[in-house]
């Protein structure tokens, strides 16, 4: 098949930090080159790939980058749009393109459409079955599934003697919930190390906050943003990750899938797609207060748990079950005509 991946105008890839969209978008444009497939990734002329790459400008208007490939996409047998806008809908509406377009969703459906992309058939695609109910409930569309994947060659248990420190991994936003993980370790008096980008929030003060919270308690480290490697460390380095996702129905959270892979146990929200990458009991819990988190830290929880277990369970997500998902729905879309 000829296909191409479309990422956005944010961050070159891979990623030299720690970003997820990106990230995805660039396993998806290599492992399908991998397989055989005649592969484009529309991504800034910075990022690297084994496919071919239309390079984009560095943070333009994905708008303004659509002017730049339209053209190229009816030479295309499907299209995987994982960018925010989806402008490759646009030449579908014109009646210009007949390949479909795979519509990738990586954020509440919510907070990217106000109402279904203008198509018979948008073939939307989403990163969890959570998410996928949500676009039943806000669009009235269905949608198939493909859980991110994660190299779990890349993320993995080390075997070291573990510290006895909390981790919260994630953008230092407010959605996350790192100023819940820092009350509550600091109401437990635990150790937390603070992991995370805090450029890319659009919160610099709750950064400030947190970094001041950090300068005035020895128990808190503020770290900041870490490459994947840095970050694969951190999982294997401290007891268990702290991912409070109290109002944030997160659609997939590669963190705690990573963090798992590492042996690491999660202490997570019961909220969006944690209940999904999480199993509550055996690699980690899910909560619904933080008087829970808290109760889960003061009772040491998280030293029952097999990391065997952690690992095993999150070894689903995987990289190359992604690819293969990817792969046969674009089959499907090309010889069903979509959904």
């Amino acid at each position: 098949m000829k296909i191409c991946v479309v990422s956005t105008t944010v961050i070159p890839c891979p990623p030299s930090g720690y970003a997820g969209l990106e990230m995805i978008s660039w396993l998806c444009a290599n492992g399908l080159k991998a397989k055989g497939h005649e592969v484009m990734l529309v991504a800034p002329k910075e990022s690297k790939t084994d496919a071919f790459l239309h390079g984009t400008t560095l943070g333009e208007a994905e708008k303004q980058a659509y002017s730049g490939y339209w053209a190229k996409l009816p030479n295309f047998d499907v299209i995987i749009d994982h960018s925010w806008e989806k402008w490759s809908y646009m030449l579908k509406t014109e009646g210009v393109l007949k390949a479909p377009v795979l519509g990738v969703l990586h954020a509440p459906v919510h907070t990217m459409y106000n109402s279904p992309p203008p198509v018979e058939k948008p073939c939307l695609v989403c990163i969890s079955k959570d998410q996928a109910d949500g676009c039943r409930e806000h669009l009235k569309r269905e949608a198939k599934v493909v859980y991110n994947g994660v190299d779990v060659d890349f993320y993995k248990d080390e075997n070291k003697k573990r510290n006895d420190r909390y981790l919260f991994l994630a953008r230092m936003s407010t959605i996350k919930g790192p100023q819940i993980a820092q009350q509550c370790a600091v109401k437990c008096g635990v150790g937390l190390d603070m992991v995370g980008d805090d450029k890319f929030t659009g919160e610099p003060q709750l950064a400030l906050e947190l970094k001041s919270n950090c300068a005035m308690n020895p128990r808190l480290r503020y770290v900041g943003p870490q490459n994947r490697s840095e970050c694969a460390a951190w999982f294997n380095a401290n007891k268990a990750l702290l991912h409070p996702n109290k109002v944030f129905r997160e659609p997939f959270g590669l963190a705690p899938v990573e963090a798992q892979l590492c042996g690491m146990p999660v202490i997570a929200w019961d909220n969006g797609a944690m209940r999904e990458t999480v199993k509550h009991g055996e690699t980690g819990f899910l909560v619904k207060s933080e008087a829970e988190i808290e109760e889960l830290i003061k009772s040491d929880a998280v030293s029952s748990l097999k990391r065997n277990n952690c690992r095993e369970w999150a070894s689903q997500f995987s990289y190359n079950r992604m690819i293969t998902q990817y792969e046969n729905l674009c089959k499907e879309a090309i010889e069903g005509g979509g959904w």
